[in-house]
């Protein structure tokens, strides 16, 4: 009973393991899929410990390694399996699939170590077990494989040994720069080749580059200790920076080498003198013979002693000469490159006083012809002088109007927004603007991620020395202190100072983010897609839709579209919006300028022509952004490629795959709808509140249905850490601003004080008053947000 149990047991575990890793295949989620397969490997262990005698559980688990990438684990269950297959007389088929399993782990591990040959032993012994065609093929290709890896080695050898045959034809020549650049080509092609490190550090030694030719002859060593030139050019190296006793001891190991090599002899004879030089003693022949080993002779310590004797004679021939005569050919070659670079500048110079002369020439016959036409023209600035005079004082008229509208926003600024920050907290909140927090660039300034009082916030610091950041920061700070909508981007504060905006921080980035990344486009359905185009309709409409005058945002692009932790759109960036006046000549609302400012993509064509900025622009911009989601493409030319699929009756072709299977009917509404709003005339766009949010509602119940009816259970919504109190550690309902800067819930802040506490809660130190200020800008975004997340549920 205890038996069948088991056996009932191992077969079930069977089963889960199948389950799971068929389903792994089906997965299109990374994370997922690595789940289930680690789950069929828990499934086939507990079965292999259940049924020791069936080896498929062994063969199956090395499978799901394999697709796990444990390529080590693999090739250990497939060695276990054929193993146990042998012993319990198993199906040779199956030992044949786990030895080509293993082949399959042992060719991925053989890309990156270039060794074929475990792989093609494990495909020869799968092929004895049992043929099969593909494990015949595999075999093919890496046995293909590896002569192609055999020959690119034999021809990287080839042309490292030609880059060393240059190197010494030029060191033969004494051109040792040259010689050591083709060295390091070759020591590139062959990085194994200790003759190209031996002669690159005699190269450095003649250059001068004693640390450099230490390296090379180390190297040397390493690679092969029983080359004897590396222990000379090592021990060279340490004679010339005077390490006397390292340069013996290297002698005396090349020595063992060698040990009739006069070069070695010769330098031990050199080390031993200037030892003796500098400790003022002489080495007997007892001390030669410790140093030197068994491996020396008599005979030899007798050369030894009477070289030490001759060291007196020999102290004044060091390498002065040899550094002369290098110092010497390195003035050479820096007065060659010198003169070299003098004539060529002599050249240069010719030829640009020969440019200059002829441009002289023909401006003197062109400056006479623009003399005559001066005189004519003298007639007509006397009269643009008088036009210009009255445009001036209008214009003085205008700056002083909009003096007086930038105190007038100040002023709202101060009595609306109560978080007014200084820059110091600014500099602190972002480690003094540092670059690994910096998010974003653009033309007027920079956006920083910053921890500004106990919560994570977007800092947008703007050019104070340009005068369109100054109109930028004064814009920003009049529209968005005044509107409020849950798919508009929530201003927490200012600094007036330093011309910086403080925002919430949206942790998912632009929408432009999304579709410039494939991986990103994937998260991007084509139900969260059409539900983020409804979110822009429904902003642009209560933008366009503002009293007492309607805002156009002018700059709509999915760079300025921002995403929150739940993919929930935030239109950002009003720095070019407009507040929209009725015009005194054709009774529209518009605002006219004559240095229209956008994105040339998503400009309307109307405002880049006439300067007339209106709601229709807004609209223009809107079709662009439709298309881009529609078809995942960039905003070049998307219009043409639209419009041509859509005469061919093709548009499928057109649409982005990444966001699944659109519905033909949201595919072809959608298309119409944006190429209606692109037109170039604005009179014959669609209304945003009427026609287009018509057709946008519907699919976006259409979408939601279809998302509701396939979308799993999403994870708990992330609430944003700045609205939650730290001292309750639940989102504020009365937040309060203390002396401290934090803010706090009003109840517990002032629970806290009354217990007879006067410091802060947060850095411990003592509070210089007990007054607390009312938070409204960041109350008003905390009832923006849980009315957002009711309607969500």
């Amino acid at each position: 009973m205890e038996a069948d149990g088991r056996a009932a047991a191992a077969r079930r575990a069977k089963e889960a393991g199948n389950d799971a890793y068929r389903k792994s295949f089906l997965e299109t989620l990374p994370a997922y899929c690595k789940s289930l397969l680690e789950t069929a490997v828990e499934q086939y262990t507990r079965g292999a410990l259940l049924d020791p005698s069936d080896i498929s559980f062994l063969t199956n688990r090395a499978a799901a390694y394999l697709k796990l990438c444990k390529y080590e684990e693999c090739v250990r269950d497939c060695d276990d399996a054929a193993k146990r297959g042998r012993e319990v007389g198993a199906n040779n088929k199956l030992i044949a699939k786990a030895l080509s399993r293993k082949a399959s782990a042992l060719l991925e591990l053989a890309d990156c170590a270039g060794d074929y040959a475990p792989a093609i032993r494990a495909l020869e012994q799968s092929l004895a077990e049992h043929y099969c065609e593909e494990t015949l093929d595999k075999l093919s290709e890496a046995e293909r494989e590896r002569k192609e890896l055999e020959e690119q080695d034999r021809l990287d050898q080839e042309a490292a040994d030609h880059d060393r045959e240059k190197g010494n034809e030029f060191f033969k020549q004494k051109k040792y720069h040259e010689a050591a650049m083709h060295y390091t080509r070759a020591i590139k092609m062959s990085p194994k080749d200790p003759r190209a490190f031996s002669n690159r550090a005699q190269c450095h030694i003649y250059l001068g580059d004693f640390p450099q030719s230490l390296k090379d002859a180390e190297k040397c060593v390493e690679l092969d200790p029983t080359f004897i030139k590396g222990y000379v050019r090592k021990a060279k190296v340490q004679f010339l920076m005077e390490s006397y006793e390292n340069a013996l001891t290297t002698y005396l190991e090349g020595l063992k080498c060698d040990p009739n090599n006069m070069e070695v002899l010769d330098g031990l004879r050199r080390c031993a003198a200037c030892i003796k030089k500098a400790n003022g003693v002489d080495i007997e022949l007892e001390e030669l013979k410790e140093m030197s080993g068994n491996f020396q002779s008599e005979n030899d310590l007798c050369k030894f002693q009477k070289a030490m004797e001759q060291a007196a004679i020999l102290k004044n021939e060091a390498s002065d000469e040899r550094l002369r005569r290098i110092e010497s050919e390195r003035m050479a070659r820096t007065m060659e490159e010198h003169l070299s670079g003098v004539q060529q500048e002599l050249e240069r110079l010719k030829k640009q006083h020969s440019e200059v002369t002829e441009k002289l020439k023909n401006t003197n016959e062109h400056l006479q012809g623009q003399l005559s036409e001066s005189r004519g023209q003298y007639e007509c600035l006397l009269v643009e002088h008088d036009h210009l005079l009255h445009e001036r004082n209008h214009a003085v008229r205008e700056v002083q109007e909009l003096r007086q509208k930038r105190g007038q926003m100040l002023s709202v600024l101060t009595t609306a927004m109560h978080c007014e920050f200084s820059s110091s907290e600014l500099e602190c909140a972002t480690e003094n603007f540092s670059s690994s927090l910096k998010i974003g660039e653009g033309g007027f300034g920079c956006v920083y991620r910053g921890l500004l009082r106990n919560m994570t916030v977007a800092i947008k610091v703007l050019k104070s020395d340009s005068l369109h950041g100054q109109s930028q920061f004064e814009q920003e700070v009049a529209i968005l202190s005044r509107v409020r909508h849950p798919h508009l981007v929530t201003l927490l504060g200012a600094c007036l100072e330093s011309s910086t905006l403080v925002y919430e921080f949206l942790p998912n980035g632009s929408l432009e983010d999304f579709l410039l990344c494939e991986e990103k486009r994937r998260t991007l359905p084509w139900q969260t897609r059409i539900r983020i185009i409804s979110e822009i309709c429904s902003a642009l409409t209560f933008l366009h839709k503002n009293k007492p005058h309607p805002v156009v945002h002018g700059d709509l692009k999915p760079a300025n579209i921002l995403l929150d932790v739940n993919l929930i759109t935030k239109l950002s960036d009003f720095g070019i919006s407009r507040h929209l006046m009725q015009s005194s000549t054709n009774n529209t609302i518009m605002y006219c300028t004559m240095h229209p400012m956008g994105t040339l993509q998503y400009m309307d064509p109307e405002f880049f022509a006439t300067g007339e900025l209106t709601c229709q622009s807004d609209v223009y911009s809107f079709g662009v952004v439709v298309l881009r989601l529609l078809t995942g493409k960039p905003p070049d030319g998307i219009k043409k490629v639209v419009e041509d699929a859509m005469e061919k009756g093709d548009l499928n072709s057109v649409v982005d795959t990444l966001a699944g299977e659109w519905p033909d009917v949201h595919v072809q509404q959608l298309a119409y709808l944006a190429i209606n709003c692109m037109e170039l005339s604005r009179r014959c766009r669609p209304d945003l509140s009427g026609e287009v949010w018509g057709v946008v509602e519907a699919l976006k119940d259409d979408a939601s249905l279809s998302s509701a009816s396939s979308s799993r259970p999403s994870d708990e919504i992330c609430t944003p850490s700045y609205f939650v109190c730290p001292i309750s550690q639940d989102v504020m309902n009365d937040p309060h601003i203390a002396a401290d800067g934090f803010t706090y819930e009003a109840e517990a802040i002032r629970s806290w004080l009354d217990s007879g506490h006067d410091t802060s809660p947060m850095t411990n130190m003592r509070l210089e008053h007990d007054v607390l200020i009312p938070n409204r800008t960041l109350r008003s975004a905390i009832q923006e947000w849980l009315q957002q997340q009711n309607m969500a549920l």
